[in-house]
């Protein structure tokens, strides 16, 4: 990463380099959740953003350095490398033709067209086990007709939840006053903010951890274990499947 940015200012006129919050808003180096480099190729400016670790999170191309005219393929992807998500932009900077999105362990979650950046005709979206969730029949972007499935393939006559973001038992604020009293969790001696990662998943449960500065083994597995332990989720819901949630916090340590 130090190399790209380092080679992205000796043209310095071509190309942009922008670390961001997890909100998307620039931000101090030190304090980036993400980096962004945008690189003029030809007529088009080539957006790249960058997860903490270093890998790609997002590629595509915009007609303007101000990145409101997106052109083309765009691909997003997920922390362990897999895609994410293929959107297409036609000339307009409209979506248009195939959208299709999978979840991190490779199965598919959803494929629909888009027409104009409007959604037409038949959206299929998939439960994590790959079992169909929904198909959702599309006219001008408007819903005409939702057909919904259990993870085991039975039909249920339920109302269509488009969308629910994770919530915790008793409030955020209560999920947030667990993560205030880790300094008498886990043993350490550290000063500073971190970043920590996780996929809140299906069932509630926390996972997939993730810590990018370096920290000393046990203070990284007294971090994990912390989280790990975390109970009284209850999951994202979209389109009437549960889903894994992404989840990156700031935590401020005072070393005592």
């Amino acid at each position: 990463m130090l190399a790209l940015v380092l080679a992205l200012n000796i043209h310095a006129q071509d190309s942009i380099v922008n670390y961001l919050d997890n909100k998307g808003k620039t931000i101090k180096k030190e304090q980036a959740t993400e980096i962004e480099t945008i690189v003029k190729k030809d007529s088009l400016w080539l957006v790249t953003k960058y997860f903490r670790n270093g890998k790609i999170k997002k590629i595509g191309y915009f007609n303007t350095k101000d990145k409101k005219k997106p052109v083309g393929e765009f691909v997003t992807y997920h922390k362990n490398g897999k895609v994410s998500s293929l959107v297409y932009y036609n000339e307009d900077s409209k979506k248009d033709g195939l959208n299709q999105s999978w979840f991190a362990n490779g199965e598919l979650s959803h494929k629909g067209i888009y027409l104009n950046d409007k959604k037409e005709g038949l959206w299929r979206y998939y439960h994590y086990n790959n079992v169909e969730a929904c198909r959702i029949f599309h006219e001008n972007d408007s819903i005409l007709k939702s057909v919904i499935f259990d993870e085991h393939g039975k039909q249920l006559d339920v109302d269509l939840i488009e969308k629910r973001k994770p919530e915790y038992k008793g409030g955020i604020k209560n999920f947030y006053s667990k993560i205030k009293v880790m300094n008498k969790a886990i043993d350490y001696k550290l000063k500073g903010i971190i970043y920590i990662d996780f996929v809140l998943g299906v069932h509630g449960n926390i996972e997939e951890v993730a810590i990018n500065e370096k920290l000393p083994n046990n203070l990284n597995e007294q971090i994990v274990s912390f989280f790990e332990a975390i109970e009284g989720w209850k999951p994202a819901v979209h389109m009437n499947r549960k889903i894994p949630y992404n989840f990156s916090i700031p935590i401020n340590f005072k070393s005592r």
